[in-house]
């Protein structure tokens, strides 16, 4: 799935289509809190946004799974990306479901079906900042599927352990590697591999039609979960940098009662941040915009030259634009305001 670039300098336009008036307005006014994105258009029909797109540049659709005129959101998704294949279009719904995803993403290139970029749950679409992450990962990754899917699945599921040459195979599968690709590795025959991967899907109850090679991106992503970084026993490990110790203490308390974190590192100021991640080698670090001596962007864009593995996520009790903008600039993966610091967001952003 190629990589595409964001223009940063031009805002992202978004047609909403739902047949609901309030849900409609709400998401709009979501996606104008953004300031990178602008609603382009708004549309209750499939055919009033088929003609948007006819008369107006797009960059983004956002489209209800379930309309009023009985035709499903991913049809008429598919049917927008046939006007405008440069489109990128994100299904919401309530309903959670690996059917759904792995239909989404389902490309058939024979017969015509362009496949879709990304599956979120309607309740977490409705927050402007995780709205653009949504975005900026679809870019990077070419597709996005809400973690609470994945993790509504495995809740219901019996997840069997894996022998080591299926750990190996899992592995290389969860790092984008083809089946050809994994022979080499692993200096097995194809059909081996074959075999190895079809135990994968099985394990990891990934359902669906086995010709669909969205499933091979939900293997992937269930593995990550699974039986990569958010496997029992290995926690995401923390350093935090900041100048209050009020906002310290809180940091750590917030983090350290979620199984998935361990916080190794506090730092009262950017050059004490600098030294502990030399030391500990954190997978991530938050650190404060504003602090005493050396800011919160000189401190990142240290940190980041380093230690690129680290991933940093910038904070400060202040929401801006500016700082958004300066974060990306030296190499922090996001910015997050105070308000908006929770478990969920953390991981979801210290994750690669």
């Amino acid at each position: 799935m190629a990589t595409q670039r964001r223009n940063e300098t031009a805002a992202i336009r978004v047609l909403i289509l739902d047949d609901g008036l309030v849900q409609r307005e709400g998401i709009a006014r979501v996606v104008e809190d953004t300031r990178a994105m602008t609603v382009a258009g708004m549309a209750a029909t499939p055919a009033e946004a088929l003609a948007i797109l006819q008369e107006r540049p797009i960059d983004l659709a956002l489209v209800d799974l379930v309309l009023g005129d009985q035709r499903s959101g991913v049809e008429v998704g598919r049917e927008m990306r046939r006007v405008r294949p440069e489109l990128n279009v994100i299904i919401y719904t309530k309903q959670k479901g690996m059917v759904l995803a792995a239909e989404i993403l389902w490309e058939r290139k024979t017969g015509g079906q362009p496949r879709l970029q990304g599956y979120v749950l309607t309740e977490n679409i409705f927050s402007s900042r995780h709205l653009e992450s949504i975005y900026d990962s679809i870019l990077r990754t070419g597709y996005y599927v809400d973690p609470e899917v994945l993790e509504w699945h495995y809740r219901l599921s019996a997840f069997e352990p894996l022998t080591p040459r299926e750990e190996e195979c899992a592995l290389l599968v969860a790092d984008g590697r083809s089946n050809r690709e994994i022979a080499g590795r692993m200096v097995l025959s194809r059909r081996r591999v074959e075999n190895l991967v079809g135990a994968l899907y099985d394990k990891f109850h990934i359902p669906g039609d086995p010709r669909n090679p969205a499933r091979r991106v939900l293997l992937a992503e269930a593995i990550h979960m699974l039986y990569g970084l958010r496997r029992p026993g290995r926690k995401l490990t923390v350093l935090l940098v900041d100048d209050n110790p009020d906002d310290l203490r809180r940091m750590r308390e917030l983090l350290n009662q979620d199984g998935r974190f361990d916080v190794i590192g506090e730092a009262t100021s950017g050059r004490q941040g600098i030294e502990l991640a030399r030391s500990k080698r954190p997978d991530l670090a938050l650190v404060d915009v504003r602090m005493d001596g050396m800011d919160g962007f000189e401190t990142t864009a240290s940190i980041t030259a380093e230690q690129p593995h680290t991933r940093v996520i910038l904070i400060s009790v202040k929401e801006s634009r500016v700082y958004a903008e300066e974060a990306r600039r030296v190499g922090a993966v996001a910015f997050l305001p105070k308000s908006e610091l929770t478990a969920n967001a953390v991981y979801e952003l210290g994750v690669p």
